[in-house]
């Protein structure tokens, strides 16, 4: 992938002096464009938040509109069943990938005179993933992180003693077929033998999506993390 040049992508700003920055990383496939409409949902006047969706740096081929964070199919191989060779590939595209996000949330914290602390990552599968991997690429507290629809990538290397001080927010529809259960279960796991601080949420007959439901759960997180 590779992929050097900023990311960048629509926002949705209440205002001038934020208290706090939203950051939305959309799944595989998806683009920012057609994620942005979440902000407006998660959007609370009573809070002075700012929102900000990138776009993922590649797209995906034969499919341009879609976008990805890092490739599914390394070598045209499931990551699933890829070797060390299409993991290692796999993992150079995260690195890369997390480098684009930290530039790009590390360039409004500046702007705004914020810090990690004063963001909440949230991401819907792929970006769940992303939103997890750059809380421990940065080893950094923040507002929150929110996994929806997503997965913790396998690793040996979970213990990041600032980052596990961040909320956590986690949550899936026991009925996804794309990301199955058995991933929410894994990442619950991940996260208690920790000790991350964490809320998680299996919801019924609900797929691979962000519902009305999982947006007032995100919602009320939001608001709980404020200060």
């Amino acid at each position: 992938m590779n992929n050097i040049t900023p990311l960048n992508g629509p926002c949705f700003e209440s205002s001038e002096k934020p208290e706090k920055l939203v950051f939305l990383l959309h799944g595989y496939g998806d683009n920012a464009e057609n994620f942005i409409p979440l902000a407006t949902h998660l959007h609370n006047p009573e809070l002075n938040i700012n929102f900000y969706v990138p776009n993922a740096p590649s797209s995906i081929p034969q499919y341009p509109i879609g976008r990805q964070w890092f490739d599914l199919y390394p070598n045209g191989i499931n990551y699933n069943e890829a070797s060390p060779a299409e993991k290692e590939i796999l993992k150079q595209d995260c690195l890369s990938s997390l480098n684009l996000i930290k530039d790009y949330i590390n360039n409004l914290c500046i702007k705004y005179k914020l810090t990690h602390k004063d963001c909440f990552i949230i991401g819907f599968s792929q970006g769940a993933m992303m939103a997890f991997e750059f809380g421990k690429y940065i080893n950094n507290t923040f507002a929150g992180c929110v996994l929806l629809s997503g997965r913790i990538l396998p690793s040996e290397d979970h213990e990041k003693k600032y980052f596990i001080e961040t909320p956590i927010l986690i949550v899936h529809g026991d009925q996804d077929t794309v990301l199955e259960p058995k991933y929410f279960e894994e990442a619950c796991e991940i996260l208690k033998n920790h000790g991350f601080l964490f809320d998680s949420y299996l919801m019924k007959n609900e797929g691979h999506t962000v519902s009305a439901e999982t947006l007032k759960l995100t919602k009320n997180f939001i608001k709980k993390y404020m200060t």
